[in-house]
């Protein structure tokens, strides 16, 4: 199948807060077969999604904030990534799920879906914050799994987040460790931390953002609302760092390089 077809089983979920620039991302994946917003029910700006193309349709999914986040788990904002991902989720109605950021664009993924293609079975992901110093450390900001999986992790993941399973996890875990953790999870129902580098070799591909012509990601996330989009090609654009890049000997830039 080419890439063109193989886009139109693909759900573009675009997840997160509402930017003022999201409708850039609507009018982006409109190749796709679908695009949903997964947003917030309140305190949004829903205008904001109308600047689209009058032709660019899409989905709109909304979540409520709980009413007391203080027990909540919401480590690198995992409850928020994980809530909107799976209402959106619930409202894909094809085989694939891609979930990318409200704040982020990637116009040219056709390296990414060429792999998909590929390895139709594996969750594909990109080098972006794909860290070697965490063990089981998946990226996060732009993946593509099936939909059925990406339901059951998320839900998954909500049970860890409000405490009503997984009790026994190391505190310690950072948001990209809990999206590998349960991704890798619901694949392999028997997956032990110790020996995660083998399931994710079998289960997972990375695409380097090199090879994503164009892409815009948000290299000033830990500023929140008002960030600027970096132009410049992961890893470099992180303006929060002294250097402007994350390091790229730090990064999982190929799954062979898990080792």
């Amino acid at each position: 199948m080419n890439i063109k077809d193989f886009k139109k089983q693909i759900s573009v979920v675009i997840q997160g807060p509402l930017d003022d620039r999201t409708y850039e991302a609507i009018d982006c994946y409109q190749d796709f077969g679908e695009v949903i917003v997964s947003t917030w029910s309140s305190g949004e700006d829903y205008s904001l999604l109308y600047r689209k193309r009058k032709d660019s349709k899409f989905i709109l999914a909304t979540s409520e904030y709980p009413k007391d986040m203080s027990k909540v788990i919401n480590t690198g904002a995992i409850f928020y990534i994980a809530q909107t991902l799976m209402r959106g989720s619930f409202a894909a109605s094809l085989p694939y799920v891609m979930k990318v950021r409200t704040d982020e664009l990637y116009p040219n993924l056709d390296n990414l879906i060429k792999n998909l293609i590929q390895y139709p079975d594996r969750l594909h992901t990109t080098d972006n914050g794909f860290w070697k110093r965490h063990p089981f450390c998946l990226s996060g900001h732009i993946f593509i799994d099936s939909t059925q999986n990406t339901t059951q992790a998320t839900r998954l993941i909500l049970d860890y987040c409000f405490s009503r399973n997984f009790n026994n996890l190391p505190q310690s875990l950072v948001c990209e460790q809990i999206l590998g953790l349960f991704f890798m999870l619901v694949r392999n129902n028997n997956f032990e931390l110790d020996k995660w580098k083998e399931v994710f070799r079998k289960n997972v591909f990375i695409t380097p953002c090199v090879e994503l012509p164009g892409h815009l990601h948000s290299g000033q996330s830990s500023a929140g609302r008002g960030f600027k989009r970096s132009e410049e090609p992961y890893p470099c654009g992180r303006k929060e760092m002294r250097n402007g890049c994350h390091n790229p000997k730090e990064l999982y830039q190929h799954i062979e390089e898990i080792i």
